[in-house]
């Protein structure tokens, strides 16, 4: 539940899209996790953690989608500067004559959200949510490793595990949803072009140094 892809992805697609758009990736990202504890339950975790030529083939994978993920963030970063022209002088304000068929002239292009390409829909924003999460083997590893030694005295290691990692997916659930809230009450105040432009900024930042780190197994 530490800020990371997973956070940044959510915010940027309330920002970009909206809370149906954001709640699907979230989805998304918990039903990764939930396989990934499926498969580290499975031995898969112990498997990555025994192989490290696996491991690291994993690690490299998921770097490659973050930076991919980094990369258009920054594309559309650079495209907003680029689209935001400088207001015109008063001394070169030209007055439009009205239009033979008395309709009005067509007004400037819009800004922020309006202006930009449409944001992914439900089912490619939950695609885009499993991918950011399952992409990173760290988590099925994590989960294994950190839930085991929360099992009740006498529970059944199989039956706790599952049980634990299922609280645990469900406040994270809570979690993206909560923080999207925020987000959304935020939004009308975030979605100026010079503001979407810097949080795109910063999601390119945030991914390439999580792809970085992940390809280094930091």
């Amino acid at each position: 539940m530490t800020p990371g892809p997973d956070l940044v992805m959510i915010t940027n697609l309330v920002l970009h899209g909206s809370l149906r758009v954001a709640t699907a990736a979230a989805l998304g990202m918990i039903t990764a996790g939930a396989v990934q504890a499926g498969l580290g339950a499975a031995g898969l975790a112990a498997l990555l953690a025994a192989s490290p030529g696996l491991f690291a083939a994993f690690r490299w994978a998921g770097a490659v989608v973050l930076l991919g993920w980094a990369v258009l963030a920054l594309r559309r970063a650079t495209g907003r500067a680029g689209a935001e022209a400088p207001a015109p002088s008063p001394q070169a304000t030209v007055t439009v004559p009205a239009h033979p068929t008395g309709e009005p002239p067509a007004g400037p292009p819009p800004s922020g959200r309006a202006a930009g390409k449409a944001g992914p829909s439900v089912r490619q924003a939950f695609w885009q949510g499993l991918l950011c999460t399952g992409s990173n083997p760290k988590v099925g590893i994590f989960l294994m490793a950190f839930l085991p030694q929360f099992v009740p005295a006498g529970m059944a290691p199989e039956t706790g595990v599952p049980l634990l990692a299922a609280c645990y997916l469900a406040l994270g659930l809570l979690w993206l949803l909560t923080w999207m809230r925020l987000v959304h009450r935020l939004a009308p105040h975030l979605r100026s072009p010079r503001v979407l432009r810097i949080a795109d900024s910063l999601t390119a930042a945030v991914f390439g140094l999580f792809a970085v780190r992940l390809a280094l197994g930091g």
